[in-house]
Parts: structure tokens; sequence; C-alpha cells
């Protein structure tokens, strides 16, 4: 009972928070700093969150009503940024163990061990969710890029925050490159002003509706400040939202080129 407790409690904080957040972009904002572009902001954003290579160990849990209690789900991720390439392997639970995606820009890969069969995910169902999860294919895999298929534009500033972790944020909005291949018609960006730390996301479709929002809390600093916990909560699936929470995280270290390989994905060990 006690953890129902909680799931329904982090859920409510979630959805009071991006409510919260959200109600800044009406609010009145401050103009933004001179000298400092927009796309300037979301390149700090980028290097601080994924930097050139990231490695990160996680337990990701999915709340829904129709699952009698929250799915959870550890994975390990590599993430090779300049190579656009990552490799993600599924730990736990048993029957999905040994699982495995690669992306090898444009093309990406699903171990499926139990029926021992690698098929290739087309670019139709990026979107489609991951692991079901309320994160999507695209999310985890990083296929798409919010700097390189997005032109960025200020909002402005806020100077007093709804968010616990900052004291004040810049709002940047995301509006998609003609030909990029996304499907959302913007991305508004929550951004510490202090640390360059991403805040919170809120993800809008071609006619401005807001159908998802993607919050981060529990920040650490392993020589930048990296939130721990992020929270997906799509706005049309009431009491749904997935959580992913970081056990452990490495930046910028060197891997070899054998971990990004199909042959790779069947293995069963860490590389």
């Amino acid at each position: 009972m006690k953890r129902r407790s909680r799931m329904t409690q982090r859920i409510l904080l979630a959805a009071l928070l991006a409510v919260g957040l959200a109600s800044t972009a009406q609010a009145e904002l401050e103009a933004p700093p001179e000298g400092l572009t927009a796309r300037a902001v979301a390149e700090r954003v980028e290097n601080v969150f994924r930097g050139d290579t990231s490695y990160f160990e996680a337990t990701m849990i999915v709340h829904s009503p129709r699952l009698p209690e929250p799915r959870r789900v550890g994975f390990q991720s590599w993430d090779d940024r300049p190579n656009k390439r990552s490799f993600i392997r599924i730990t736990a639970p048993p029957k999905d163990k040994g699982m495995a995606f690669l992306k090898l820009h444009p093309n990406l890969w699903n171990y499926i061990p139990r029926v021992e069969r690698t098929v290739r995910i087309p670019p139709s169902m990026m979107l489609q969710s991951w692991m079901g999860s309320d994160f999507s294919n695209d999310d985890l895999v990083r296929e798409s890029s919010q700097l390189d298929d997005y032109h960025h534009r200020w909002l402005g500033v806020d100077p007093d925050p709804e968010h616990p972790e900052s004291e004040r944020a810049y709002l940047i909005e995301y509006i998609p490159n003609e030909d990029a291949p996304v499907v959302w018609g913007k991305i508004v960006a929550t951004i510490d002003a202090a640390r360059f730390a991403p805040l919170l996301q809120e993800f809008y479709d071609e006619d401005g509706e807001k159908l998802r929002v993607l919050s981060y809390e529990d920040f650490a600093t392993e020589g930048r400040p990296y939130p721990h916990r992020w929270s997906m909560t799509p706005l049309d699936k009431e009491g749904h939202q997935t959580a992913v929470e970081i056990d452990v995280i490495r930046f910028d270290e060197a891997y070899p080129d054998t971990l990004f390989t199909k042959r790779n994905l069947t293995r069963r060990d860490a590389r």
C-alpha cells in the first residue's frame, strides 16, 4: 500500500511541476542576456547532458493503470555523439535480459534473444514506445538531434522558476527545420541559467497541442550537473508515467569500435 501511495505522490508531483513550469511561459519574463544566443544555450545543454561520449546504468520504472505494480527494466547505455552511434543492452527483468539495441546512423537494430533474431527498426517506428514505456525509441537511441534538426529561439528568462533545482531559468523554443525527420511541432525547454542543466522539456504537435512533459530531477555532480531522474508524463494518458533512475554515469570515455557492431548485439555480457 505504501508503494502505491509513493507512486501516486510521484506522479502528482511531476504533474504539478509540469503545470507550474509551463505557466512560466505565460508569466512575465526577462529579456535574454546580451551576446548569448539561443543556439549557444542549446549547445551548452547538450554538452552538459551528453558530453562527447557517455555511459550509464539505469532502471526504468513504468507506471500504468493497466499494470498491477510498476514495471522495472534495467539497462546499460553507451552513447557516442560525434559518430552518431549508440548501444543499449537490457539487464533485467530475466525475460528481457540480453535484448539489445544498436544505432548506426541512420539505422537502428534490435536483437531479441528469445527468438535469436536481429531486426531493423524502420524510421517510421522511431516514435513507438521503447520497452513498453512512455519514452520512444528515439528518446533513448537519439536518432534525431535537438541541435541539428531544430533551430532555436529565445522565449526569455524566468527570474523565479518553480523548479526546486533552479533559482533562474532560460526558456528556449526548439522549432524543427523544414526537412528534419521529426514529428514535433516544437519543443519548449526550461534550462537552469547558472549550470546550463536541463530542467524540463514540453513537446507540442504541429497544431500547438502539448502532448507530453519530460522533467529532470535529483541533480548530482560528476564533473557536471546531471539529473539522475528523468520523468516522462504523457498528457493524453491519465495515470501513465515513466521514470528513468540513473545509478552509474560516466562521460568522455573511449569506446572500442567493436562495441557498436551487429555482432555485439548477440553477446550476453557488458561488451
